[in-house]
């Protein structure tokens, strides 16, 4: 399996909207840890693309040849993104940069067709077993706002498997209606252009570690925020189309939490 991590390390002068770490030791140093993890703990994954827009130069041979102890391959990709653009709309217009340059310029996913992309400064504690239990080409995370109790509904950037063909149809150039100043952001336009397909989460809950780029807070839940991920997992909520079960078990979960918060409020 192909992993494509997307980074961006030297964003200093560019004042990019809704990002709250901005040093690029700091930054640098939470992308080494994630590829070194990467290299070393993410068994089932043979192939790593490392690809970030700042054109920030660096050694990367000790990695690559820590790879190939290994038995994988790492593929580095620079160069510089639209920052104009960027500094506009906000990161999610980068992120789809990133990802459009992997695609046309990586020999690695040239030659595949699938592969799982992860947001470059962060681990899947639990990678090998959400490959080992997820079967399906594309697999997304969808949040409803109902349960989540957000204005709108999301599918997450941070981490997906996809179909190149799928990617190249549906959300290619998804990053160029992003407007974070506006809060339209990239995962909006991924509901918008998915919601309609027929589309299986993972299945199992991904153990996320590392900090939001954003907010600069930790991904790691508490495990009251865990068993419910588990819960929603296991019911579908992710699912983008869900069985007449999911369904029902999705409206009735969402009842529960309105009756617990209606509760909690008296």
């Amino acid at each position: 399996m192909v992993l494509l991590l997307t980074g961006a390390i030297d964003i200093r002068s560019f004042n990019v909207p809704f990002t709250s770490i901005t040093s690029v030791e700091e930054r640098f140093s939470q992308y080494l840890c994630s590829i070194e993890y990467a290299i070393t703990h993410y068994q089932l994954i043979t192939e790593i693309v490392f690809c970030e827009n700042t054109g920030y130069a660096f050694n990367h041979v000790p990695l690559q040849e820590k790879a190939l102890i290994n038995g994988k391959k790492l593929e580095i990709l620079s160069f510089r993104g639209d920052y104009d653009q960027i500094k506009q709309k906000g990161k999610g217009y980068g992120e789809g940069e990133i990802i459009r340059y992997a695609l046309q310029n990586s020999e690695i996913l040239g030659k595949r067709d699938t592969f799982f992309k992860l947001t470059g400064r962060l681990i899947v504690k639990n990678m090998d077993e959400i490959i080992t239990a997820t079967p399906f080409e594309n697999s997304f995370i969808y949040h409803p706002k109902n349960i989540y109790q957000m204005p709108v509904d999301h599918v997450e950037t941070f981490f997906y498997k996809v179909n190149k063909n799928l990617y190249d149809k549906y959300l290619i150039d998804a990053y160029k209606e992003v407007d974070e100043p506006q809060f339209r952001f990239l995962e909006h336009l991924f509901y918008e252009r998915l919601s309609s397909l027929n589309l299986q989460s993972f299945k199992r809950v991904p153990l996320i570690s590392g900090f939001s780029g954003s907010s600069g807070d930790p991904y790691e839940s508490g495990k009251k925020a865990e068993i419910l991920e588990r819960i929603n997992c296991f019911i579908g909520v992710h699912n983008l189309k869900k069985t007449v079960i999911e369904k029902f078990m999705t409206q009735l979960f969402s009842f529960v939490l309105k009756v617990r918060k209606l509760v909690k409020w008296t």
